[in-house]
Protein backbone atom coordinates (compact mmCIF):
# COMPACT_ATOMS: atom_id res chain seq x y z
CA UNK A 1 0.00 0.00 0.00
CA UNK A 2 1.15 3.52 -0.69
CA UNK A 3 -0.31 6.74 0.28
CA UNK A 4 -1.28 9.27 -2.35
CA UNK A 5 -4.12 11.41 -3.12
CA UNK A 6 -4.93 11.42 -6.32
CA UNK A 7 -3.23 8.61 -8.86
CA UNK A 8 -4.84 9.73 -12.31
CA UNK A 9 -1.72 10.46 -14.27
CA UNK A 10 -2.46 13.94 -16.15
CA UNK A 11 -2.16 14.21 -20.04
CA UNK A 12 1.25 15.77 -21.02
CA UNK A 13 0.82 19.06 -21.95
CA UNK A 14 2.14 20.26 -25.45
CA UNK A 15 5.11 18.84 -27.84
CA UNK A 16 7.71 16.85 -25.71
CA UNK A 17 10.59 18.25 -24.90
CA UNK A 18 14.30 17.77 -27.01
CA UNK A 19 16.71 17.30 -24.13
CA UNK A 20 20.56 16.65 -25.48
CA UNK A 21 23.13 13.51 -24.53
CA UNK A 22 21.83 10.16 -24.73
CA UNK A 23 24.15 7.48 -22.94
CA UNK A 24 22.19 4.61 -23.48
CA UNK A 25 21.84 2.55 -26.89
CA UNK A 26 18.79 3.09 -28.54
CA UNK A 27 16.07 1.47 -27.08
CA UNK A 28 17.02 0.59 -23.67
CA UNK A 29 17.08 4.27 -22.25
CA UNK A 30 15.36 4.29 -18.59
CA UNK A 31 15.63 1.34 -16.07
CA UNK A 32 11.88 0.13 -15.27
CA UNK A 33 11.76 0.60 -11.36
CA UNK A 34 10.73 3.18 -8.97
CA UNK A 35 12.82 5.74 -6.88
CA UNK A 36 11.84 6.92 -3.35
CA UNK A 37 12.59 10.52 -2.52
CA UNK A 38 12.16 11.66 0.71
CA UNK A 39 10.75 15.37 1.43
CA UNK A 40 10.49 15.42 5.32
CA UNK A 41 10.74 18.96 5.84
CA UNK A 42 9.83 21.78 3.77
CA UNK A 43 12.57 23.75 2.71
CA UNK A 44 15.00 21.40 2.26
CA UNK A 45 16.24 19.58 -1.48
CA UNK A 46 14.70 15.55 -1.77
CA UNK A 47 17.21 13.05 -1.19
CA UNK A 48 16.92 9.32 -2.51
CA UNK A 49 16.01 6.63 0.00
CA UNK A 50 15.68 3.81 -2.43
CA UNK A 51 16.65 3.32 -6.39
CA UNK A 52 15.57 0.21 -7.70
CA UNK A 53 17.75 -2.31 -5.65
CA UNK A 54 19.91 0.03 -4.08
CA UNK A 55 18.92 1.12 -0.59
CA UNK A 56 20.47 4.65 -0.49
CA UNK A 57 21.34 7.30 2.36
CA UNK A 58 20.46 10.63 1.44
CA UNK A 59 21.58 10.46 -1.94
CA UNK A 60 21.51 13.57 -4.66
CA UNK A 61 18.50 12.76 -6.54
CA UNK A 62 21.03 14.09 -9.50
CA UNK A 63 21.85 10.72 -9.71
CA UNK A 64 19.17 8.61 -9.60
CA UNK A 65 19.59 5.28 -12.37
CA UNK A 66 16.41 6.27 -13.74
CA UNK A 67 17.61 9.41 -15.70
CA UNK A 68 19.40 8.59 -18.54
CA UNK A 69 21.48 11.72 -17.97
CA UNK A 70 21.92 14.95 -15.96
CA UNK A 71 18.85 16.94 -18.14
CA UNK A 72 16.43 14.25 -17.11
CA UNK A 73 17.86 14.38 -13.42
CA UNK A 74 16.83 17.90 -13.62
CA UNK A 75 13.78 17.39 -14.99
CA UNK A 76 12.94 14.89 -12.39
CA UNK A 77 13.90 17.35 -9.86
CA UNK A 78 10.90 20.13 -10.93
CA UNK A 79 8.89 17.08 -11.00
CA UNK A 80 9.12 16.41 -7.81
CA UNK A 81 8.45 20.21 -6.94
CA UNK A 82 5.33 20.07 -8.88
CA UNK A 83 4.01 16.92 -7.02
CA UNK A 84 4.60 19.02 -3.49
CA UNK A 85 2.65 22.06 -4.72
CA UNK A 86 -0.17 19.82 -6.54
CA UNK A 87 -0.35 17.14 -3.84
CA UNK A 88 -1.01 15.23 -6.92
CA UNK A 89 0.26 12.27 -9.10
CA UNK A 90 2.12 14.28 -11.67
CA UNK A 91 3.66 13.16 -14.70
CA UNK A 92 5.95 14.99 -18.03
CA UNK A 93 7.24 13.75 -21.25
CA UNK A 94 9.94 14.45 -22.78
CA UNK A 95 12.52 13.21 -26.42
CA UNK A 96 16.21 12.10 -25.76
CA UNK A 97 18.23 12.84 -29.30
CA UNK A 98 18.34 9.81 -30.47
CA UNK A 99 14.68 10.81 -30.55
CA UNK A 100 13.41 8.27 -28.04
CA UNK A 101 10.24 9.49 -25.59
CA UNK A 102 9.97 8.83 -22.19
CA UNK A 103 7.49 9.73 -19.58
CA UNK A 104 8.10 10.32 -16.41
CA UNK A 105 5.74 10.46 -13.49
CA UNK A 106 5.86 11.48 -9.63
CA UNK A 107 3.42 10.31 -6.92
CA UNK A 108 2.85 11.57 -3.46
CA UNK A 109 3.28 9.62 -0.54
CA UNK A 110 1.57 11.31 2.29
CA UNK A 111 2.36 11.33 6.21
CA UNK A 112 0.03 11.19 9.04
CA UNK A 113 -0.72 14.44 9.31
CA UNK A 114 -1.93 14.67 5.06
CA UNK A 115 1.77 16.34 4.20
CA UNK A 116 3.80 14.92 1.25
CA UNK A 117 6.48 13.67 3.23
CA UNK A 118 7.89 11.27 0.81
CA UNK A 119 7.63 11.15 -3.91
CA UNK A 120 8.03 7.63 -5.63
CA UNK A 121 9.18 8.43 -8.92
CA UNK A 122 9.38 6.40 -12.30
CA UNK A 123 10.90 7.25 -16.10
CA UNK A 124 9.99 5.04 -19.23
CA UNK A 125 9.26 4.26 -22.42
CA UNK A 126 6.17 5.94 -24.06
CA UNK A 127 3.03 4.10 -23.60
CA UNK A 128 4.63 1.21 -20.76
CA UNK A 129 2.44 0.37 -18.02
CA UNK A 130 3.88 1.56 -14.54
CA UNK A 131 5.36 -1.18 -12.75
CA UNK A 132 3.65 -1.82 -9.05
CA UNK A 133 4.40 0.75 -7.15
CA UNK A 134 6.78 0.28 -3.87
CA UNK A 135 4.38 -0.37 -0.96
CA UNK A 136 6.11 3.50 1.18
CA UNK A 137 5.17 4.77 4.27
CA UNK A 138 5.64 7.47 7.18
CA UNK A 139 5.74 7.53 10.72
CA UNK A 140 6.55 10.75 12.78
CA UNK A 141 6.93 11.34 16.80
CA UNK A 142 7.26 14.68 18.99
CA UNK A 143 9.57 14.72 21.83
CA UNK A 144 7.07 12.50 24.02
CA UNK A 145 8.21 9.84 21.68
CA UNK A 146 3.97 9.86 20.92
CA UNK A 147 4.49 7.97 16.98
CA UNK A 148 1.77 8.78 14.55
CA UNK A 149 1.59 6.52 11.51
CA UNK A 150 -0.02 7.03 7.82
CA UNK A 151 -2.27 3.87 6.61
CA UNK A 152 0.67 2.70 5.05
CA UNK A 153 3.04 2.73 7.64
CA UNK A 154 0.49 0.82 10.29
CA UNK A 155 0.55 -1.65 6.88
CA UNK A 156 4.16 -2.26 6.88
CA UNK A 157 4.79 -1.81 10.93
CA UNK A 158 1.58 -2.69 12.72
CA UNK A 159 -0.30 -5.04 10.52
CA UNK A 160 -2.84 -2.74 9.64
CA UNK A 161 -3.99 -2.36 12.91
CA UNK A 162 -6.52 0.74 13.26
CA UNK A 163 -4.34 3.23 15.26
CA UNK A 164 -3.56 6.83 14.55
CA UNK A 165 -0.99 7.03 16.97
CA UNK A 166 1.09 4.57 19.79
CA UNK A 167 4.56 4.81 21.52
CA UNK A 168 7.95 4.28 20.57
CA UNK A 169 8.10 0.86 22.40
CA UNK A 170 5.51 -0.67 20.18
CA UNK A 171 7.16 0.64 17.17
CA UNK A 172 10.10 -1.06 17.65
CA UNK A 173 9.09 -4.16 19.25
CA UNK A 174 7.30 -5.18 15.55
CA UNK A 175 10.86 -5.61 14.53
CA UNK A 176 12.65 -9.11 14.68
CA UNK A 177 16.08 -6.77 14.04
CA UNK A 178 16.40 -3.57 14.55
CA UNK A 179 19.84 -2.23 12.93
CA UNK A 180 21.44 0.63 14.27
CA UNK A 181 19.04 1.20 17.26
CA UNK A 182 21.84 3.62 19.47
CA UNK A 183 22.32 5.87 16.31
CA UNK A 184 18.84 5.60 15.85
CA UNK A 185 18.22 6.32 19.74
CA UNK A 186 20.88 9.54 18.74
CA UNK A 187 18.09 11.38 16.96
CA UNK A 188 16.15 11.93 20.34
CA UNK A 189 19.25 12.93 22.46
CA UNK A 190 18.77 15.83 24.87
CA UNK A 191 22.20 17.11 24.41
CA UNK A 192 24.03 16.91 20.33
CA UNK A 193 21.22 15.07 18.88
CA UNK A 194 22.11 13.83 15.35
CA UNK A 195 19.56 15.29 12.92
CA UNK A 196 19.27 12.55 10.33
CA UNK A 197 19.74 8.48 10.31
CA UNK A 198 19.62 5.63 8.20
CA UNK A 199 18.73 1.70 9.20
CA UNK A 200 17.02 -1.16 8.57
CA UNK A 201 14.70 -3.60 10.14
CA UNK A 202 13.83 -6.92 9.44
CA UNK A 203 10.00 -7.76 10.36
CA UNK A 204 7.54 -10.94 10.22
CA UNK A 205 4.12 -9.80 8.99
CA UNK A 206 0.76 -11.16 10.18
CA UNK A 207 1.04 -13.94 7.31
CA UNK A 208 4.24 -15.37 8.24
CA UNK A 209 6.83 -13.78 5.84
CA UNK A 210 9.35 -11.85 6.62
CA UNK A 211 10.57 -8.53 5.20
CA UNK A 212 13.18 -6.25 4.90
CA UNK A 213 12.83 -2.38 5.37
CA UNK A 214 14.54 0.34 5.00
CA UNK A 215 14.33 3.59 7.02
CA UNK A 216 15.62 7.39 6.68
CA UNK A 217 14.77 10.06 9.20
CA UNK A 218 15.08 13.54 9.80
CA UNK A 219 14.71 15.31 12.92
CA UNK A 220 14.30 19.32 13.74
CA UNK A 221 13.58 21.52 16.90
CA UNK A 222 14.93 21.12 20.58
CA UNK A 223 13.10 20.12 23.61
CA UNK A 224 9.78 20.36 23.80
CA UNK A 225 9.64 21.38 20.33
CA UNK A 226 11.80 18.26 19.06
CA UNK A 227 10.16 16.15 16.12
CA UNK A 228 11.10 12.90 14.23
CA UNK A 229 9.70 12.46 10.87
CA UNK A 230 10.90 8.85 9.08
CA UNK A 231 10.03 7.35 5.24
CA UNK A 232 10.05 3.30 5.84
CA UNK A 233 10.21 1.36 2.53
CA UNK A 234 9.89 -2.00 2.27
CA UNK A 235 12.67 -3.86 -0.12
CA UNK A 236 12.11 -7.42 0.62
CA UNK A 237 12.33 -7.88 -3.49
CA UNK A 238 15.84 -6.20 -3.51
CA UNK A 239 17.22 -7.25 -0.01
CA UNK A 240 16.47 -10.16 1.68
CA UNK A 241 15.47 -10.12 5.55
CA UNK A 242 18.43 -10.36 8.17
CA UNK A 243 18.33 -13.11 10.52
CA UNK A 244 16.19 -11.70 13.95
CA UNK A 245 18.38 -10.47 16.68
CA UNK A 246 19.10 -12.95 19.05
CA UNK A 247 19.86 -10.10 22.29
CA UNK A 248 16.78 -8.41 21.12
CA UNK A 249 14.61 -12.16 20.65
CA UNK A 250 16.21 -13.09 24.05
CA UNK A 251 14.63 -10.02 26.30
CA UNK A 252 11.27 -10.49 24.52
CA UNK A 253 11.22 -14.38 26.21
CA UNK A 254 12.16 -13.52 28.99
CA UNK A 255 10.91 -15.27 31.96
CA UNK A 256 8.68 -12.52 33.77
CA UNK A 257 6.14 -12.20 37.21
CA UNK A 258 3.16 -11.97 36.60
CA UNK A 259 1.92 -7.84 37.06
CA UNK A 260 6.47 -6.84 36.29
CA UNK A 261 7.57 -5.50 33.08
CA UNK A 262 11.26 -5.00 31.57
CA UNK A 263 11.81 -1.82 30.39
CA UNK A 264 14.66 -0.47 28.56
CA UNK A 265 16.08 3.24 28.93
CA UNK A 266 18.03 5.81 27.13
CA UNK A 267 19.98 7.84 29.39
CA UNK A 268 20.73 10.03 26.78
CA UNK A 269 17.25 10.67 25.51
CA UNK A 270 15.82 9.39 28.65
CA UNK A 271 13.47 7.59 26.68
CA UNK A 272 12.17 3.85 26.72
CA UNK A 273 12.27 2.32 23.94
CA UNK A 274 11.47 -1.35 24.92
CA UNK A 275 8.66 -2.40 26.86
CA UNK A 276 8.43 -6.34 27.90
CA UNK A 277 5.88 -8.21 29.69
CA UNK A 278 4.05 -11.50 29.72
CA UNK A 279 1.36 -11.21 27.02
CA UNK A 280 -1.78 -10.21 28.36
CA UNK A 281 -1.10 -8.89 31.21
CA UNK A 282 -2.44 -5.04 31.63
CA UNK A 283 0.96 -3.73 32.32
CA UNK A 284 2.48 -4.60 28.91
CA UNK A 285 -0.30 -2.90 26.84
CA UNK A 286 1.25 -0.04 28.70
CA UNK A 287 3.08 0.33 25.54
CA UNK A 288 0.82 1.89 23.26
CA UNK A 289 0.01 4.93 25.95
CA UNK A 290 1.64 7.66 27.25
CA UNK A 291 1.88 8.02 31.01
CA UNK A 292 1.43 11.11 32.90
CA UNK A 293 4.23 11.60 36.15
CA UNK A 294 3.00 12.43 39.54
CA UNK A 295 4.51 16.11 39.76
CA UNK A 296 5.70 15.35 43.08
CA UNK A 297 8.25 12.38 41.50
CA UNK A 298 9.41 13.85 38.87
CA UNK A 299 12.70 15.31 40.98
CA UNK A 300 13.63 12.16 41.98
CA UNK A 301 13.25 10.48 38.25
CA UNK A 302 15.49 13.00 37.55
CA UNK A 303 18.12 13.40 39.56
CA UNK A 304 18.00 9.17 39.52
CA UNK A 305 18.57 9.36 35.17
CA UNK A 306 21.55 11.82 36.08
CA UNK A 307 23.19 9.77 38.45
CA UNK A 308 23.33 7.14 36.31
CA UNK A 309 24.02 8.93 33.09
CA UNK A 310 27.31 10.32 34.49
CA UNK A 311 28.32 7.14 36.04
CA UNK A 312 27.80 7.93 40.02
CA UNK A 313 25.72 5.08 40.41
CA UNK A 314 24.94 2.18 38.65
CA UNK A 315 21.53 0.62 40.24
CA UNK A 316 19.19 1.91 42.12
CA UNK A 317 15.45 1.51 43.58
CA UNK A 318 13.01 4.39 42.77
CA UNK A 319 8.85 4.46 43.37
CA UNK A 320 6.96 6.48 41.53
CA UNK A 321 3.07 7.89 40.69
CA UNK A 322 1.76 7.52 36.92
CA UNK A 323 -1.58 7.87 35.53
CA UNK A 324 -3.11 8.09 31.83
CA UNK A 325 -5.44 10.44 32.30
CA UNK A 326 -6.34 13.09 34.72
CA UNK A 327 -9.76 11.63 35.98
CA UNK A 328 -7.40 8.08 37.06
CA UNK A 329 -6.18 7.07 40.42
CA UNK A 330 -2.24 7.25 40.69
CA UNK A 331 -0.49 3.60 40.29
CA UNK A 332 2.36 3.46 42.15
CA UNK A 333 4.99 1.52 40.65
CA UNK A 334 8.63 -0.12 42.08
CA UNK A 335 11.60 0.26 39.78
CA UNK A 336 14.64 -1.56 40.22
CA UNK A 337 17.36 -0.28 37.73
CA UNK A 338 20.52 -1.54 36.44
CA UNK A 339 22.86 0.04 33.54
CA UNK A 340 24.01 -2.11 31.83
CA UNK A 341 25.54 0.06 28.67
CA UNK A 342 28.41 2.62 29.25
CA UNK A 343 29.59 5.17 25.73
CA UNK A 344 27.49 7.68 24.29
CA UNK A 345 24.54 6.19 24.48
CA UNK A 346 23.98 4.42 28.02
CA UNK A 347 20.96 1.81 28.89
CA UNK A 348 19.43 1.22 31.66
CA UNK A 349 17.28 -2.39 31.98
CA UNK A 350 14.56 -1.41 34.78
CA UNK A 351 12.58 -4.20 36.37
CA UNK A 352 8.80 -2.42 36.98
CA UNK A 353 6.21 -3.91 39.50
CA UNK A 354 3.10 -2.83 40.16
CA UNK A 355 2.91 -1.79 44.07
CA UNK A 356 -0.85 -3.09 45.16
CA UNK A 357 -3.91 -3.52 43.00
CA UNK A 358 -4.20 -1.59 39.84
CA UNK A 359 -7.13 1.03 39.90
CA UNK A 360 -9.30 1.26 37.40
CA UNK A 361 -7.91 3.50 34.37
CA UNK A 362 -8.48 5.16 31.09
CA UNK A 363 -6.82 2.07 29.82
CA UNK A 364 -9.67 -0.72 30.32
CA UNK A 365 -11.51 1.42 28.13
CA UNK A 366 -8.74 0.83 25.14
CA UNK A 367 -10.12 -1.98 22.42
CA UNK A 368 -6.69 -2.26 21.25
CA UNK A 369 -5.70 -3.21 25.31
CA UNK A 370 -9.28 -5.00 25.44
CA UNK A 371 -8.42 -7.65 22.51
CA UNK A 372 -4.77 -8.45 23.33
CA UNK A 373 -6.43 -9.44 26.81
CA UNK A 374 -8.49 -11.41 25.30
CA UNK A 375 -6.47 -12.88 22.69
CA UNK A 376 -4.08 -13.87 25.43
CA UNK A 377 -7.27 -15.70 27.78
Amino acid sequence: MTDSFDSTPPTPAGMPKKVAGCNHPRGTHAPKHWVVAETLYEGREPTVLVDGKYPRRFANLNRVTIAPNAAIARQLGLLVKQCLTSRRFTADRTRLACGASINMVAAPIAGPFGQVRAVTLWAGAVGEELPPPPQVGVVEWDAEVVVSASAAARSLLLDDKPVGQTMLPEMLACFDRFDDRFDFLALLRLSDPVDQWIGGATRTFVDGTMHRLHLGARACGTGVARAVRAVVCDITDVEPPVAPDVYSRALRHAPIPAGHALALIDLSGFVIHDWVANHGDPIGMWAHHRPLLHPDDRQQIRATGFEMLVGTRTTASVRVRIRFDAADEWIELESHWTRIVTGAQPQVLADIALVGSMPPSIVDMCTRCRLLSEGAA
